[in-house]
């Protein structure tokens, strides 16, 4: 099982963020991720799902920043470390645009990149973009086959009831002819869903292993009912704090779970790693 590392307010130092995914590439980590909110806002009325407090770590006050500009950074100081994001909120972003992004990401750094994208929660934060909050997976599910087109055709063509565009060529292309590799991201049978038909990953938030059991078995349906072989799709996990929980998730089909720390904290951050890899992981 691979490990993976979350820093949720990775920093915009750039010596402590280079330091950062270096020291975790030294410890042979197999992934480094970050989070995107593109606001804070001071208020907020939703509830919170992935906390039983109901209430999110992140504050007005932490640095968030920019989660792909923050790794292609990471890439230019790495040579193998993966690099995920968990999750962009892919409603607030033009999907012909981030097309682009994320292949130029990609490219440059051999293939190294894990989109993960989600629906969001915080309508505040629709609200600040300008982007409606209600039907907004409806929204995500045509962005990823508009982007999964760009991807794919030369020239690409899509007509859907959010984005159109006819002829068009959008280069560099991805590393891999499939495209970005997407994790999608939630704790919903619509993003179980949404992973069988356009993922190459699955990342569940705020599931324990019962939870995570239900969302795979949606995820077989319909990988069944679009005729794709359920074993194409990665599963990632929060990382569990005992061997029991991780063995549980291991039998579920889980190939990579990721631990929190501060990017700040090199020490504790490596302290962390390794004893999590000594007590924990196979």
């Amino acid at each position: 099982m691979d490990l993976g590392v979350m820093s949720p307010t990775a920093g915009t130092d750039p010596r402590a963020a280079a330091a950062f995914v270096r020291l975790l590439e030294g410890l042979g980590c197999e992934s480094v991720w970050t989070v995107e909110h593109v606001v804070v806002p001071g208020e907020y009325a939703p509830v919170y799902p992935y906390d039983p407090s109901g209430v999110m770590s992140l504050g007005p006050a932490d640095d968030v920043p920019d989660p792909l500009h923050w790794l292609t950074f990471a890439a230019a100081h790495t040579t193998t470390l993966k690099l995920g994001v968990a999750m962009l909120i892919l409603p607030l972003h033009n999907p012909v645009h981030l097309a682009k992004r994320l292949s130029t990401i990609d490219v440059l750094s051999g293939g190294r990149l894990l989109a993960g994208v989600g629906v969001g929660w915080l309508r505040e934060e629709y609200d600040a973009v300008g982007v409606p909050f209600e039907h907004r997976g409806r929204r995500a599910d045509e962005y990823l086959a508009a982007m999964r087109a760009l991807w794919r055709d030369t020239p690409s063509t899509f007509d859907g009831e959010f984005v159109r565009f006819r002829g068009v060529h959008s280069m560099p292309r991805p590393a891999r002819p499939t495209g970005v590799r997407v994790v999608v991201g939630g704790h919903s049978a619509a993003a179980a869903r949404r992973a069988a038909r356009f993922g190459d990953g699955f990342y569940p938030l705020g599931v324990d292993a019962a939870g995570l059991a239900g969302l795979l078995d949606v995820l077989r349906r319909e990988c069944a009912a679009v005729g794709r072989d359920p074993a194409g799709v990665e599963v990632t996990a929060r990382a569990p704090r005992t061997a029991a929980e991780l063995g549980e998730l291991a039998a579920l089909g889980v190939s990579r779970v990721v631990i929190r720390t501060d990017m700040t904290d090199l020490a504790g951050t490596e302290k962390r790693v390794l004893r999590y890899r000594k007590e924990l992981l196979p």
